[in-house]
């Protein structure tokens, strides 16, 4: 999910460079730029977030947690991912009805006319994704194994703290 995510932001780049090349050049922009670039987010946003959350990179803010004891820590952690599951869950649940209704309907993007629920089921399986990676770290957690991912190259753990 992840190079596909990296796929599609490359694709909006390339989609945007002609854009911009062909309205200031030859005064033709490229149809429908708008659209795809926004159907493009889409698979962007919701396929990386799994990747976000399997290597810790999600942003955190521990002006509290840091001053919490060890078992506090562990209580606020299996609370914050137990809740996280059961949003995620229902977000994924929601959007995969939401495909279902674009379906019925045949909505379609305005200039392109595409269809819309091939985007939102990749929306809901992104969500599921985060689901099953948050998942597996609550159960990992649960049995007191590591779950961060330390990078090869430099051996930083993920993350990213404020």
């Amino acid at each position: 999910m992840h190079w596909m995510a990296g796929l599609a932001l490359v694709s909006i780049l390339t989609l945007t460079v002609f854009d911009i090349i062909g309205r200031s050049a030859f005064n033709r922009p490229v149809p429908g730029t708008v659209e795809v670039t926004s159907m493009a987010l889409v698979v962007v946003v919701f396929l990386a977030v799994a990747y976000s959350e399997d290597s810790g990179d999600h942003i955190t803010i521990d002006l509290i947690y840091e001053r919490l004891g060890e078992r506090a820590r562990v209580v606020f952690d299996v609370f914050a991912d137990v809740f996280s599951i059961a949003v995620l869950s229902l977000m994924a649940y929601r959007l995969f009805q939401f495909a279902l209704r674009n379906v019925d309907s045949g909505a379609e993007t305005p200039v392109l006319e595409w269809p819309v629920w091939p985007f939102v089921i990749v929306a809901a399986l992104g969500a599921l994704g985060y689901t099953a990676a948050t998942i597996m770290k609550l159960i990992l957690r649960l049995m007191g194994l590591p779950f961060e991912v330390v990078d090869p190259r430099d051996g930083v753990s993920g993350g990213i703290e404020v």
